[in-house]
């Protein structure tokens, strides 16, 4: 148990100094125990500037592994290891548990918990309605509720504990944030679609867009990471979908003329960020300086992912999104890849319009077409815009049948490919399918 104190307090370190998010240092971690090492750490941070000043009051080392010891002590009633600093804070019990109920009372930097989030698996759970009902049976005493905006989404208490619910376990719910849900539901493919996700694992928006196509059509996984690709896979087994296609490799060296991909119409671009509208992050940016060059050097990867995804000749609609708070990575991202050239084919869609809070339009005017969220939406903070390729009219003369005036909608960049443009002298611009 001490290693796993130890490796807790490696990662708050890391957190602290900016060196990386909560989730993608707990998923990185060699430690085993990866369930319980979030966990540690989530609750550390959730308690810190407590945690910190129960610590200075005591007269004791303010470091992490002291941190993580005082919150298993004082939040979880006991310490699962041995050694001299266990023996010391058994000592001062009685005076910590005082200046923790003193802190807590004074204490105004306090941790914001959000709701936690439970989307239904339809690629498993054919009857959602008999879900909640196992749902209602297995927590007895717990309130929950849909969720307004998303479907099969159920909001619980924080501190709901689903890692012995049966429907958990056997994947026909999935523990899924709500800003997490807005990209599918956003990208809306239909049935039978060609789906791509640039930036797949660890595949919970993949599952959501299998989902949302009923199982059908094709979506291909993109994940570049051996670790993250393989646990990619896992999560798409556990969960019943049989229409995602997991693919190893970088959605950069994959070549929009690839005839394996020419049909794709519809592609998720949600990129490495820097995470800080994950609400630990947004919290421990309290105690840390903004790392700018870090940030700049992700926008200048997420523009490189966003342009290509909206080079494939034959995409109709494409989802760009990140759980971070910075205007760095959000409508700058979105501002440079239109002005480099996009906006000649692409346009911004209103998306999720019921949605009150838009992008900050002191970037351009057409952010209000974004999404943002933030922790007053009981959700991570999160930015979300979307790509729809503009529509040219084409008026023939004549109706190649009836004689009647004929009005054809095909998209731009799509004439050369999907259509021979043949002039005849009865009926201009008619159409001869490839």
């Amino acid at each position: 148990m001490s290693l796993l104190y130890k490796e807790c307090a490696r990662i708050l370190s890391l957190v602290v100094a900016g060196k990386g998010s909560v989730k993608s240092l707990c998923l990185s971690t060699k430690n085993k125990a990866k369930t319980k090492v979030y966990a540690i750490v989530f609750n550390v941070l959730q308690n810190y500037a407590i945690l910190k000043k129960v610590a200075k009051s005591a007269n004791l080392e303010t470091n992490h592994f002291t941190l993580v010891h005082l919150y298993e002590l004082l939040f979880r009633g006991g310490l699962q290891t041995g050694g001299p600093l266990k023996a010391k804070l058994l000592k001062l019990r009685p005076q910590l548990e005082k200046l923790k109920v003193q802190f807590e009372d004074t204490t105004t930097e306090k941790f914001k918990r959000l709701p936690l989030y439970v989307r239904i698996n339809t690629l498993k759970a054919s009857n959602p309605v008999g879900v909640v009902e196992e749902l209602k049976l297995h927590f007895p005493n717990v309130e929950f509720e849909g969720d307004p905006d998303v479907n099969f989404l159920l909001k619980f208490p924080p501190t709901t504990n689903f890692s012995k619910c049966p429907l958990y376990v056997g994947g026909r719910v999935i523990l899924q944030d709500k800003a997490s849900c807005l990209p599918a539901v956003a990208l809306n493919p239909p049935r039978d679609s060609v789906v791509l996700d640039a930036c797949s694992a660890p595949g919970n928006k993949t599952l959501h867009l299998s989902a949302l196509m009923e199982n059908t059509g094709t979506v291909y996984a993109v994940e570049r990471d051996s670790k993250r690709f393989m646990r990619l896979k896992r999560n798409i087994s556990q969960h019943g979908a049989t229409n995602i296609t997991p693919v190893r490799g970088d959605f950069l060296g994959i070549s929009p003329e690839d005839p394996a991909y020419r049909d794709v119409s519809h592609i998720l671009v949600d990129p490495s960020c820097s995470g800080s509208g994950m609400v630990t992050e947004n919290f421990v940016s309290n105690f840390k300086p903004v790392n700018e060059s870090s940030v700049a050097a992700l926008a200048d990867l997420q523009k490189r992912l966003l342009s290509h995804a909206l080079s494939f000749p034959h995409a109709q609609r494409v989802v760009y999104s990140t759980c971070s708070v910075h205007v760095t990575e959000n409508e700058h991202v979105v501002q440079h890849v239109l002005q480099s050239g996009a906006q000649d084919t692409w346009e911004l869609v209103h998306v999720l319009p019921d949605w009150k809070r838009r992008g900050d339009t002191s970037v351009f005017n057409d952010a209000s077409k974004c999404v943002r969220c933030t922790n007053e939406d009981e959700t991570n903070g999160f930015f979300l815009a979307c790509f729809r390729r503009k529509q040219i009219k084409l008026v023939g003369d004549r109706d190649f049948l009836n004689g009647a005036k004929v009005q054809d909608v095909f998209s731009v960049g799509h004439l050369n490919m999907r259509f021979k443009l043949k002039y005849h002298y009865k009926y201009p611009y008619k159409f001869i399918k490839l």
